[in-house]
């Protein structure tokens, strides 16, 4: 099964290959244009972004127009951008080809613009180019992104934007050119890219699918030297209740960049798009089996590793989010193995299930990851986070590991927001370089056991942590054939005495762990129970410090089964 794949949102209100009728949206919308005399659009095959032709028009000397798409009022037009309109919160995505901008007028006098429309009167510029700057443009087919909502760089009459019939390119000239010299091709109102159905390439599938340019150019992925740009969000999974099938969608390897799109006003070049439209949204259904999504990314390495994972970048005009919780189905899978996020700012979660791993993922320069719950993190690196408070926010059921953090300078290395467990337990985690390790926010003083590998020393907020010296104890907890066995009652004790120095069940990955600061133990008793196995005991001593760790392996008692 390949995926399917579709704009989330409005779709394709134009496909510029018709001067009236064109074959976008419902098929009545015609082209037209508004400027000075002389000029007019037209049909041509000379250049084209989508299909095999686009509109056109030739501006010449001291001339200036707009090239526009009329919607029409058909089913669902014109288009309702407006708070709770049908548009709300979705962007505009339009291709536009301009050979000559070094003979427009300047960017303050808008050389070239993307005009968009209530009434041929009524209307918003963006400003793109100009002879004195066009933002790193060449004139080359690009896809405009546009957020209707933005201060525009100029307007005309009154514009409403909760019915735009206009969309379109205007340009103002200041010498003589030759030909056809702005170009529009296919434009699609939407919030990005809904993905379903199953494929071991996904990011490239994905791509390839929106870049096949002889059948669309949505413009909400393109390639370039081999770095897939990103323009909306990208939902993975269906939203109907029930979801109509399981989708699975892994890679590895890729390099997925957000991509900036940028418009010219008050005499600065800022974002067109809105701040929070780029992401990544995992989505299943939690009631029924055939709502399961799984999506991986990259390649597992033993038990609690990964490499060759794709690179996801953000930008500094938008808060890249991932959402990767989903309806939180528990046969769901969300698996990233040596995957990168660097500059991803905006809210980073996942789901409370233990099926979802992150293994040898390096968190650079992003906003707080929220595990939510017991998603399993292992042999991660937290480095020079982006969020005021910290790099990784503490649960009441997380399950972290083996992880760095390091040069965490504008917020903390950990958030801890809760007191509910005090005390705390950090097994093998790394502090280096952090001007704080732990930030405080739960509203009283906690411990926190610093056991195995383990060195946080600084803390910050209202209520102080005490980091406590300890030696971490462990049982792993195996059946004959390996398979690790969940839910075992794990038990440690000095000579059968109480307190418990242990008294816990085994996780999803067999493992029971306690940090132990009261000293060493000589011959401590270490026991393991599970109904339809046979007990396991040993005698073996406490250290003082460092780790001690017993693997277990059960067996089955046929007594009991």
């Amino acid at each position: 099964m390949a995926l399917t794949i579709t704009i989330e949102g409005k779709g394709v209100i134009a496909n510029a290959d018709a001067e009236t009728n064109d074959t976008g949206g419902d098929g009545t919308g015609d082209w037209g244009f508004t400027g000075s005399g002389g000029v007019s659009n037209g049909l041509t095959t000379d250049t084209f972004k989508y299909g095999s032709a686009c509109i056109a028009a030739a501006l010449s000397g001291t001339k200036n127009g707009w090239l526009w798409f009329n919607t029409g009022t058909g089913t669902g037009y014109p288009l309702d951008f407006d708070t709770a309109g049908a548009e709300e919160g979705q962007h505009i995505y339009i291709w536009v080809h301009c050979p000559t901008i070094g003979l427009t007028t300047t960017l303050a006098n808008e050389g070239v613009t993307i005009r968009i429309g209530s009434a041929t009167g009524d209307f918003a510029d963006y400003t793109i180019a100009g002879n004195d700057g066009s933002n790193g443009w060449d004139g080359k087919w690009k896809c405009f992104v546009i957020d209707p909502t933005k201060t525009a760089s100029n307007t005309g009459g009154t514009i409403d934007i909760g019915s735009i019939r206009y969309i379109g390119a205007r340009m103002s000239t200041t010498a003589t050119a030759k030909g056809d010299n702005l170009f529009i091709s296919q434009i699609a109102v939407g919030f990005g890219l809904r993905v379903t159905g199953t494929s071991t390439t996904g990011w490239k599938d994905v791509v390839d699918y929106c870049i096949d340019y002889p059948n669309r150019a949505w413009g909400m992925f393109q390639e370039r030297e081999g770095i897939y740009y990103q323009y909306g969000k990208v939902w993975i999974g269906d939203d109907t209740t029930p979801q109509a099938a399981a989708v699975s969608f892994t890679d590895s390897g890729r390099v997925i960049q957000a991509g900036i799109s940028e418009y010219y006003e008050s005499a600065a070049w800022k974002t067109s798009a809105n701040i929070d439209y780029i992401g990544l949204i995992i989505e299943d259904d939690v009631a029924v089996t055939n709502g399961v999504t799984t999506f991986k990314d990259g390649v597992l390495v033993g038990s609690d590793k990964g490499r060759s994972g794709s690179t996801f970048i953000g930008n500094t005009n938008h808060n890249y989010s991932m959402d990767l919780y989903g309806g939180s189905n528990a046969a769901s899978v969300t698996a990233l193995y040596g995957t990168t996020l660097k500059d991803i700012t905006g809210v980073i979660n996942s789901g409370n299930d233990a099926q979802h791993n992150f293994y040898g993922v390096s968190f650079i320069a992003s906003g707080q990851f929220d595990p939510v719950g017991a998603c399993v993190v292992r042999n991660c690196s937290f480095a020079e986070t982006a969020h005021a408070d910290s790099a990784l926010l503490w649960n009441e059921s997380i399950d972290v590991r083996n992880c760095s953090f390091i040069a965490n300078t504008v917020g903390a290395a950990i958030e801890h927001p809760s007191a509910v467990g005090d005390p705390y337990d950090y097994y093998d985690l790394v502090f280096s370089g952090n001007t704080v390790d732990g930030l405080n926010t739960a509203g009283s003083d906690i411990d926190v056991n610093n056991n195995g590998t383990s060195n946080a020393s600084l803390d910050e907020g209202a209520n102080t942590i005490t980091y406590l010296s300890s030696a971490t104890l462990t049982l792993t907890v195996k059946d004959v054939s390996g398979t690790e066995i969940v839910g075992a009652y794990a038990y440690i004790d000095d000579n059968n005495s109480t307190p418990f120095i242990m008294n816990t069940t085994t996780n999803a990955s067999g493992i029971a762990s306690v940090g132990h600061t009261a000293g060493a133990v000589a011959d401590a008793t270490w026991r393991v129970r599970k109904y339809g196995y046979k007990p396991f005991l040993v005698v073996a001593d406490i250290p003082a410090s460092g780790t001690k760790e017993i693997p277990v392996t059960l067996i089955v008692d046929p007594q009991q089964t």
